[in-house]
């Protein structure tokens, strides 16, 4: 009898260990999103993507096209994009990716690089903008994730006067939501990162009027570019949508008319813009 308890025994404690190991193989654990998972950079990778530019204001900003995104070189933890050839990018948020280089770290996404003023508004600098993140994994939804903040001055041509002007701005970035899975552009993802990005200007000028030099508004403080951005994991960016725009201010609309008009800038332009991933492949 003794050794029949003790055979009994060995068997439930061998029952209960094997269920136990067995409980520690099933059990898996979720692997961790790094930023380099939202924006793979192999060289030989590459994303299309369908273009759609609307705009009843600006003949020249309403059309559809197509850019191609490839991968150009990449060292370490930086890489840098091009378009079409060479050409460059007709969306507005392709056009900031392929205008400068794209760094990770585990958790963000960095861009540093040359920003365009959206839409022709007779200034011609660029602006050069250093480490603007795009992606941080760690921040809470609705957090703001970089402020840039700056000044120049130019001189521009209304009515063939050139007016001396100084221009402000300000660039945020926000991280909106992380989806655990998104349908965009009408396909299901998982893990889908959503990001905004603002470009708030303002723009004065001084002209003379009667030998006596005033200083007037010509853009009061406003968005001329916004831009709603979607990354996937292990794809990249699956899709923004941006609107931009401008509406002079009063005082140098009525300048202009009491001068006679004839600015060729209009006093007010939207253009809004969509794009959609339409295919990629990832190396």
């Amino acid at each position: 009898m003794k050794l029949l308890n003790l055979f009994l025994s060995s068997l439930i404690i061998l029952s209960c260990s094997s269920e136990e190991n067995g409980s520690e193989i099933n059990e898996t654990t979720e692997p961790v999103l790094t930023a380099s998972n939202f924006s793979p950079n192999s060289e030989g990778s590459y994303w299309k993507y369908d273009v759609d530019s609307s705009s009843t204001d600006l003949p020249e900003m309403d059309f559809t096209s197509t850019d191609s995104l490839y991968v150009v070189s990449t060292s370490n933890t930086t890489y840098t994009l091009n378009a079409n050839n060479g050409m460059g990018a007709d969306g507005s948020m392709n056009s900031i990716l392929t205008s400068g280089s794209l760094s990770t770290t585990n958790t963000t996404l960095i861009y540093s690089g040359a920003l365009d003023l959206p839409i022709d508004l007779l200034v011609d600098q660029a602006l050069e903008i250093s480490d603007l993140s795009l992606i941080d994994l760690e921040a809470d939804n609705g957090a703001v994730l970089s402020t840039i903040e700056g000044a120049f001055s130019e001189t521009i041509d209304i009515q063939e006067t050139m007016i001396p002007i100084n221009v402000n701005f300000e660039l945020l970035t926000t991280k909106e939501n992380l989806y655990d899975s998104k349908t965009v552009n009408g396909v299901s993802y998982t893990n889908v990162y959503e990001g905004t990005l603002n470009f708030n200007i303002s723009v004065t000028g001084t002209i003379t009027i009667s030998g006596f030099s005033v200083n007037v508004n010509i853009i009061e403080p406003q968005d001329i570019l916004s831009i709603r951005y979607y990354y996937g994991a292990d794809i990249g960016l699956l899709r923004a949508e941006s609107n931009q725009g401008f509406e002079l201010a009063p005082e140098i609309i009525a300048l202009i008319a009491q001068a006679g008009g004839g600015n060729e800038l209009p006093s007010s332009a939207t253009v809004t813009g969509i794009e959609a991933l339409s295919n990629y492949m990832i190396n």
